[in-house]
């Protein structure tokens, strides 16, 4: 039983305060803190997550699929494309969209109704393809740290990646008043130099003890970025081939062939 008397046992802790705010306007105060910590302290979110402390931070894997869901629909928002379809095609010639009519005429297929089914087997396959993109970064953090478990890695991988989500999303809201595309463009650069420095900073404090370390265990994060893109690349291409294949008897490849050879035209 507590002691009554100690006036320990009585003190509001700071999560009691944020459930009072949260119950209140209905908004979990620590997200915001959340927020700022993650950008300007990272190595201290990422050490209160190791300890299990959640008075002062929301969990880390929260803040990730919060900022991963809002992604998308920034990108819906603004214009930008989340899933390989035959839109894609329409920009890269001054007939390219007659270029995909002609080749879905030919195939006897209705552009609306492919295009949706491309748009659901991505969003249905985006958190797959998710994981394995970050498979080579937990396993490179494992061989940096091989005592600290899987799951400590993960959160050491999401926490990084919330940091070039805060930087980017912003950024990529910016296209509803510009070209969405330079605007995308500009976020995911910024957004990848800020996944970067939040990986040196983590390093810094978790994984090594030396400037060099740091340097080099950064550097080996980096080359990692092309197999990121390769494995995401690949693998909404694979989707769609498999989408069109499965449902309308026809090759993605085909029509991305087709489109080459219309455009050089």
């Amino acid at each position: 039983m507590a002691d009554s008397n100690k006036p320990d046992d009585t003190r509001p802790t700071r999560a009691d305060a944020d459930d009072v705010a949260d119950a209140m306007i209905g908004v979990d105060t620590r997200i915001f803190r959340t927020i700022w910590d993650t950008l300007v302290h990272t190595p201290r979110v990422l050490q209160a997550a190791y300890e299990g402390d959640r008075d002062r931070y929301i969990p880390i894997i929260r803040l990730f699929l919060v900022l991963f869901g809002l992604q998308f629909a920034i990108m819906a928002f603004v214009g930008v494309p989340t899933a390989m379809t035959t839109e894609m095609f329409v920009g890269q010639s001054q007939s390219g969209g007659q270029d995909v009519a002609l080749w879905l005429e030919t195939e006897g297929l209705d552009q609306d109704e492919v295009d949706q089914d491309l748009e659901r087997a991505a969003s249905l396959t985006i958190t797959l393809l998710t994981v394995l993109s970050a498979l080579p970064y937990l396993l490179i953090f494992k061989a940096y740290r091989p005592k600290r478990s899987f799951y400590g890695h993960l959160l050491t991988y999401l926490l990084t990646t919330n940091v070039s989500y805060i930087v980017m999303l912003p950024l990529s809201a910016f296209a509803v008043f510009g070209d969405f595309m330079t605007w995308y463009v500009i976020s995911m650069v910024v957004g990848i130099i800020a996944y970067f420095v939040a990986t040196a900073r983590v390093f810094s404090s978790h994984y090594a003890h030396t400037t060099l370390g740091v340097i080099f265990k950064t550097l080996g994060v980096i080359v990692l970025l092309p197999i990121t893109f390769l494995i995401v690349g690949l693998g909404q291409f694979a989707v769609a081939e498999l989408t069109l294949r499965i449902f309308h008897d026809a090759s993605f490849i085909d029509l991305f062939r087709t489109s080459l050879e219309l455009q050089s035209q």
